[in-house]
């Protein structure tokens, strides 16, 4: 029976092995990952669900995980090569590179961005809020569990399916909490000219095709619904406008001209 190697001997180890000038920025990171998982529980039963719950934790901390995951990659890598998992978990963990725009603005802080959005819109977003994180995320975890049951990841179709899932949920979970957070609620325009929370009707004219739009913020979007931005073109393009008013839209294929037919307060 093989002996069973924790995660805190098996970082102890690795640490160890480093060259001194690696220790000072690859051990602290490490050491937190062991803190968190647990230094005395065994290294084989670490699996990706893990992992991705570790990176959300990091995340919800605020902590940037651009050179942070760099380090357990490294040790899950040389790990697996060391036979001491069986399952090669480097390429779960998502060391997320920073932008050329993100490298110019370091230390240069950008002013908070303030999204508008009606009362109803703010709501809708807790609401989804609400539904996201205490039902659709549950169940897709537990899918996920279920999937990793099958241990063949190479083939887990399921599995693949579960985690990107999963991945989709968070990122919009991400979206909304960022929406509500630089979220300033305001009136809806009163249904003279166009504007927030007011539904436009309108004619194309190079198509001679009747359109009617709604428009939000940039946090309650629904295309499906024809809720469209305020911050998008054709939203630019009608805020502030009347019925009777024709606006000009630049697109790919050339300028769409609308006429304002009605302007009302969306229900």
């Amino acid at each position: 029976m093989s002996q069973v190697v924790t995660v805190g001997e098996a970082v102890r180890n690795f640490i160890a092995a480093l060259k001194p000038a690696e220790r000072p920025t690859m051990a602290p990171e490490l050491q937190r990952f062991t803190r968190w998982y647990g230094p005395e529980r065994p290294l084989r039963e670490l699996d990706p669900i893990q992992l991705d719950r570790y990176q959300d934790h990091m995340a919800a901390s605020g902590v940037d995980p651009t050179t942070r995951l760099d380090p357990l990659r490294q040790f899950l890598s040389d790990a697996r090569s060391k036979r001491l998992l069986d399952v090669a978990l480097a390429s779960h963990v998502r060391v997320r590179r920073k932008t050329a725009a993100e490298r110019t603005n370091l230390g240069n802080p950008v002013a908070a961005q303030t999204i508008e959005v009606t009362q109803a819109g703010h709501d809708a977003l807790q609401a989804e809020l609400k539904r996201l994180e205490t039902e659709e995320r549950p169940r897709a975890t537990a899918d996920l569990e279920s999937a990793y049951a099958d241990k063949d990841f190479r083939e887990n179709a399921p599995y693949d399916a579960a985690k990107q899932h999963l991945a989709e949920l968070s990122r919009r979970i991400s979206e909304i909490k960022e929406t509500l957070g630089a979220a300033t609620i305001v009136g809806v325009a009163t249904g003279e000219r166009a504007g927030l929370g007011t539904m436009v009707v309108v004619r194309d004219l190079n198509e001679d095709e009747q359109l009617a739009y709604t428009l939000v913020g940039p946090g309650e979007v629904d295309r499906r619904g024809g809720k469209i931005s305020v911050n998008s073109p054709v939203g630019r393009a009608l805020v502030d406008h009347r019925v009777g008013d024709t606006v000009e839209v630049e697109a790919p294929d050339g300028v769409t001209r609308y006429r304002i037919e009605r302007i009302a307060r969306a229900s």
